[in-house]
């Protein structure tokens, strides 16, 4: 798909201070009329929402939401596939470019609606910026969340025929490749305070899944009670993830048209490492992205430790 410079109808200044001229975003060619729609949603009350970049462990983070506003449900969890469950705000545009068609997944989910979207902060919603909705962001380490998005890319065929170090060189062509990256997590690292924001890290729920299950119930207000919290560790964890049907996203496979989809198949609960890119990139293509990724954290003045959320207990 190719990716274009895009102008937000407008910021949200009321979050954020700072100079959001100079804040590139970037989108699909010929999308402005569905990101004003987008920008205009009527949002309902019990709307909750999960933003991630992908392959950031949005996945794991959205069963977990939807089985928590859904009384713990999980019959009817592996009975319906999640993108049916949880609807991807972007994908049925991406895919059909059909204007009229495009918001129907999300008007028509049943509340409380759980909406996934990768947009950044810019690009979402204008009434979430009310701070009335609440809002899971999940981040995870760019390299990670690099390698795994080219085994999502092969798959979806997007990148058919291509090599990981061939695609990561092609990331790293850019000079301000990690720029994107970072922003989209650090404007929602800066309201991690707010009562209406749940800020977590992919590496975080890998070391204490119990502790982030516990925090996203709190935030929530969904009690689990030592039955639920023992049931949902084991559905939650790799292993059942991973041969999960309803949460490899086989669904959306199907949906896409590209003529290379499906050649070269990924599962996509893959392998779900921490820092996992170390046996898969090479080390001159690490330590070039590094630079890279240290460069963008300096200039918006935070760090790697702090964006994954490292130092907490």
């Amino acid at each position: 798909m190719e990716r274009v410079r895009v102008t937000p109808r407008s910021y949200p200044t009321n979050l954020i201070d700072k100079n959001w001229s100079q804040r590139i975003h970037m989108h699909g060619k010929d999308s402005e009329e569905f990101l004003n729609l987008v920008h205009d949603m009527q949002l309902r009350d019990d709307d909750v929402w999960i933003v991630t970049l992908p392959k950031c462990g949005t996945t794991w983070m959205q069963e977990l939401v939807w089985l928590l506003l859904n009384d713990i449900d999980f019959e009817a969890a592996l009975a319906k596939d999640q993108e049916l469950r949880s609807p991807f705000l972007e994908f049925d545009f991406g895919v059909h470019k059909d204007l009229e068609r495009s918001l129907r997944p999300v008007e028509e989910c049943k509340s409380p609606r759980l909406i996934k979207s990768h947009f950044p902060l810019a690009l979402l919603p204008s009434k979430l910026w009310e701070g009335k909705h609440k809002v899971i962001y999940v981040y995870r380490n760019p390299l990670d969340h690099w390698v795994s998005r080219y085994y999502h890319g092969v798959s979806f065929g997007f990148y058919y025929g291509k090599s990981l170090q061939q695609f990561f060189d092609g990331i790293l062509a850019s000079g301000d490749f990690a720029t994107e990256n970072i922003e989209h997590a650090h404007e929602f690292y800066q309201l991690r305070n707010e009562p209406w924001v749940f800020y977590t890290s992919f590496e975080r729920m890998k070391k204490d899944l119990r502790g982030v299950i516990n925090d996203v119930s709190r935030f929530l207000d969904k009690p689990v009670n030592d039955q639920q919290m023992e049931k949902l560790l084991k559905h939650l964890s790799f292993e059942e993830m991973k041969k999960n049907q309803t949460t490899n996203h086989l669904w959306e496979l199907a949906q896409v048209k590209h003529k290379d989809a499906g050649k070269e198949l990924h599962r996509f609960v893959r392998k779900g490492n921490v820092n996992g890119y170390k046996d898969e990139l090479q080390p001159e293509q690490i330590e070039r992205a590094n630079i890279g990724i240290q460069r963008a954290l300096e200039k918006n003045h935070v760090t790697m430790d702090e964006l994954l959320l490292s130092g907490d207990p």
